[in-house]
């Protein structure tokens, strides 16, 4: 082990557990750095050393610290647990920065990012995406201390125009009618009706979702969030409670298998009624779109569905709403 610098254990910080300080009576100043393996923080601390050897503190200042390859691994890393969608993105980004830029992550500008950007691609949406992965990353190495400020805060997200795939009245007649395993008809009564995401419903239990009270409940550990609204409670539409004999009885998580399985039995549903594929959030969208019809209230619909702002909500739902026939859907 080396003298002049020791790596332990740091639970405080799940996302990076390990800890490297390089010690003040070698460098000067105590120098730390948080790593997401316990070899990575060895690797970086043996670096360190030879060029504070080599060229004191100011040489690690002169390098920019953290190279943007190095970076990107641990990012990919500390993503490698999350749903297979979602790492799909996060290594799309890590290999398109890796592309662009090989020297230190601090080197990378907002013009320079900007124009990286404007290049990803013709469509707003897909821009939108982009951003919204980039920021991510580039806000977790300010958070880890690579960078002592985000590129992205001084660039102006891209606005996106997300599709609306919504199923009248009759469409939702004709799903319900379709034969389908428990876990799907959970996914498509608590989607339609209570707005709830696909992945919420994969980490619910039954028990959630409470006749009694006529609400349910997001649990923190079901929520897709992971800042902002991490729990709430959803009141229960009345279609959902001329249902209630479907969830009587039922104990447990509501999806046993992967998600993965419940895309595909969900994909045949569609295929057994005649449909190209599954409209993409085509349940939540339905949802927003009728519920604000109902309400006129933003701020609520935002709440029932998760959602931190109400403008969001208006600015997507607002015209759809207007049109919907929302009173067929909520007798159904």
């Amino acid at each position: 082990m080396n003298q002049h610098y020791i790596v332990r254990p740091y639970p405080s910080r799940p996302r990076s557990p390990w800890k490297l300080e390089i010690k003040s009576s070698f460098a000067g100043e105590k120098i730390r750095r948080f790593f997401p393996t316990e070899a990575e923080a060895y690797e970086e601390g043996e670096r360190m050393v030879e060029v504070i050897r080599d060229k004191g503190t100011r040489g690690l200042k002169d390098e920019g610290g953290i190279s943007v390859a190095a970076a990107t691994r641990m990012f990919a890393a500390e993503n490698a647990t999350k749903s297979k969608s979602h790492f799909a993105k996060v290594e799309m980004l890590c290999r398109e920065l890796n592309s662009k830029w090989s020297g230190p992550l601090s080197a990378i500008e907002p013009v320079a990012l900007t124009r990286w950007l404007n290049q990803t691609s013709d469509s707003p949406t897909t821009r939108a995406m982009w951003f919204r992965y980039a920021r991510m990353f580039f806000r977790w190495a300010a958070r880890m201390r690579f960078i002592e400020r985000s590129p992205v805060e001084g660039m102006r997200s891209p606005r996106a125009t997300p599709a609306r795939n919504i199923l009248t009245p009759a469409q939702m007649k004709e799903l319900l009618k379709a034969p389908m395993q428990d876990d799907v008809k959970a996914l498509v009564l608590l989607g339609a009706f209570a707005g709830l995401r696909t992945i919420e419903v994969a980490r619910m239990n039954w028990e959630d979702v409470d006749f009694k009270s006529k609400q349910i409940h997001v649990r923190p550990e079901v929520s897709k969030q992971t800042t902002g609204m991490l729990e709430r409670v959803v009141d229960m539409t009345e279609p959902l409670v001329k249902r209630r004999e479907f969830f009587k009885g039922k104990k447990g998580v509501i999806v046993k298998g992967s998600l993965e399985a419940l895309h595909e039995a969900r994909r045949k549903v569609a295929l057994g009624l005649g449909w190209e594929g599954w409209p993409d959030n085509a349940l939540r969208h339905s949802f927003a779109t009728y519920h604000l019809g109902r309400c006129a209230n933003p701020g609520l619909t935002a709440y029932q569905m998760g959602h931190t702002s109400p403008a969001m909500v208006q600015r997507v739902y607002a015209v759809p709403a207007v049109r919907a026939d929302w009173k067929a859907f909520w007798r159904i």
